[in-house]
């Protein structure tokens, strides 16, 4: 009979971190359902908070792909589009375009303003809109 090999503590720490490390690369890699051209309706995902990291894909045209349960607030009456950020102008495109101005910069740029896809804050009511600072914090981390 053999004997077993005993690990040290060291031993299974590093096999923890690269076990956690091999499991994040493959989660950034992997497209989430919610990501896919299903059929079902992204609205009905659970919000999440947003948790981004240094490498996330990105769309070919230089943008992030982000979808209402990226966010704990999203304030468009769309599921889903790229953000961009050019120049410090932070642009939010959905499917179909046009590419909208999410600030001011890139509506100085002459992107159309976002009023047309901003969802109403359905508890603020009056016509106010949802808080798109969520989105606009995101936007600026891809200047």
């Amino acid at each position: 009979m053999t004997e077993r090999r005993q690990y040290s503590r060291g031993e299974w720490i590093s096999a923890g971190v690269f076990f956690v490390i091999v499991m994040a690369v493959a989660a950034s890699c992997w497209p989430s359902s919610s990501d896919s051209d299903s059929s079902s309706d992204p609205d009905t995902h659970a919000e999440q908070s947003s948790q981004y990291s240094s490498s996330e894909a990105k769309d070919p045209s230089g943008g992030l792909p982000v979808t209402a349960s990226r966010f704990q607030e999203w304030p468009f009456t769309v599921s889903a589009g790229v953000l961009q950020c050019e120049g410090g102008a932070v642009t939010f495109e959905p499917p179909g375009g046009p590419r909208y101005a999410v600030n001011g910069t890139a509506k100085d740029a002459g992107y159309p303003a976002i009023t047309p896809i901003w969802a109403d804050d359905k508890n603020l009511g009056n016509g106010l809109k949802v808080d798109i600072s969520e989105v606009l914090d995101k936007g600026r981390s891809l200047c």
